[in-house]
């Protein structure tokens, strides 16, 4: 009787998830290539994506200012957060970002007399105490891990990795390998001719959802590098 009950169940939520993502997809007139799958994608603001990307599992996106996802990015949850508050988020395409991720482009104040945000609940109160130190950029093919953050100010080159439980809080050069709080150089992925090479290509540049089944070789064999 349970495991009935729990088939019908599981089969309610699955229709419930699959008419939501339809109607996200029509309200925020996101391509018909999005994929959202196995849980729910919350969206607040001005959200625009381009074809092919992927959303996994619980995933929320609170975009007062602007976020912006570039084709074949994948966002995985469950507890991925994207929070653009006063400036933009900006994610290139072919990126990769694991669960439990934190995009914040901004943060508490901790020279106002109180870090709390409860004088927003204050009659004629117009300040903001949210703070800001700009918005945050993430280039093509950048792979974050597991339970990153990423704050404010943040410019992520393309085709860096930053490693699981690590804060970026600055500049990260394109091809990187990045850990630790704050995160910092352990290596680069590539030797600086090949590094030269990939970005002089911006191969992500030219690959889009009519023609990315010609670089099946590209990807499969790394010709051309």
């Amino acid at each position: 009787m349970y495991k009935i009950l729990g088939k019908v169940f599981d089969k309610i939520r699955f229709f419930d998830q699959m008419i939501r993502a339809k109607s996200l997809i029509k309200k925020y007139s996101l391509p018909k290539s999005v994929e959202i799958k196995y849980g729910l994608l919350e969206v607040t603001g001005d959200f625009k994506c381009e074809p092919f990307c992927k959303f996994l599992y619980n995933i929320n996106i609170h975009a007062n200012a602007p976020v912006r996802i570039g084709r074949f990015s994948v966002i995985n949850g469950p507890n991925t957060d994207i929070y653009a508050s006063q400036n933009s988020v900006i994610i290139g395409s072919f990126c990769s970002i694991a669960r439990n991720v934190s995009i914040q482009e901004s943060n508490h104040d901790i020279n106002n007399f109180t870090t709390s945000l409860f004088e927003k609940r204050m009659p004629n109160n117009k300040k903001s105490k949210l703070i800001s130190k700009g918005g945050i950029e993430i280039g093509n093919d950048v792979w974050i891990g597991a339970q990153c953050v990423i704050l404010s100010g943040a410019r992520i080159g393309h085709g860096a990795v930053i490693a699981a439980n690590s804060v970026v809080t600055g500049y990260i050069p394109p091809y990187a390998i990045v850990g630790g709080t704050p995160a910092k150089i352990i290596k680069y992925r590539f030797h600086k001719e090949k590094i030269d090479k990939l970005l002089k290509s911006e191969w992500w540049a030219h690959i889009d959802e009519k023609n990315y089944e010609e670089y099946s070789n590209f990807f499969n064999n790394n010709s051309g590098l």
